[in-house]
């Protein structure tokens, strides 16, 4: 009976030796964070030189520095808007020469069209068929009609509403009920985000 009792002593013991140890693991070990700032040599030199001296003798905490050099010696790679990818384009103003006329929009007399050009992109402007409506082409000299089929062209009010359209096959595109206001045109070609900035519509 005694023996039994003993035996159970015995194990309580041990249990509770095996929890002392749990608890106890890594107690002197300075924390993660304290690691970091190891590593990143942002510690005063009073803790810095006590972090070193206690890695020296730790194996965890070796392995573990290990770890977070391994971690930022990694190269990042961080996904950029869409904004800073397309290449901004600002389309200026062209000037014909006095009498030069532009017939290329349908339906916009030639004192109420305005053309502007980026590179080898241009793009005229003019007021579309129907009372409060605004037209566009686009005519881009290095690269086939078909990439541009479909390509978004947005409008936004310095007020900051937007409205959308597409290209169609001939590089035309149109928006409907447009306030009289200043307005930035943003279109998305295969040459980048060309933008016609500050433009007004009476």
């Amino acid at each position: 009976m005694n023996m039994h009792a003993s035996g159970r002593d015995w194990l309580s013991e041990d249990a509770l030796e095996f929890q002392l140890r749990q608890t106890l693991h890594r107690i002197d070990c300075p924390d993660a964070h304290t690691l970091g700032e190891f590593e990143l040599d942002l510690l005063d030199a009073a803790e810095r030189t006590r972090v070193a001296g206690h890695v020296v003798d730790c194996e965890a905490c070796k392995v573990e520095l290990g770890v977070l050099r391994a971690y930022l010696a990694m190269p990042t790679t961080v996904a950029e808007p869409l904004a800073d990818r397309a290449r901004r384009i600002v389309a200026a103003l062209f000037a014909p020469r006095p009498g030069l006329a532009y017939g290329g929009l349908r339906g916009a007399s030639d004192g109420s069209t305005r053309v502007y050009t980026a590179g080898e992109v241009t793009v005229t402007l003019g007021p579309g068929l129907n009372p409060g409506s605004m037209m566009g082409l686009v005519v881009a000299d290095d690269v086939p009609p078909e990439t541009l089929v479909a390509r978004p062209v947005r409008l936004v009010a310095r007020a900051g509403s937007s409205s959308a359209a597409q290209l169609d096959d001939l590089g035309n595109f149109e928006f409907d009920d447009v306030a009289t206001g200043v307005y930035d045109l943003e279109l998305d070609l295969p040459h980048g985000l060309v933008v016609i900035e500050e433009f007004r519509v009476d």
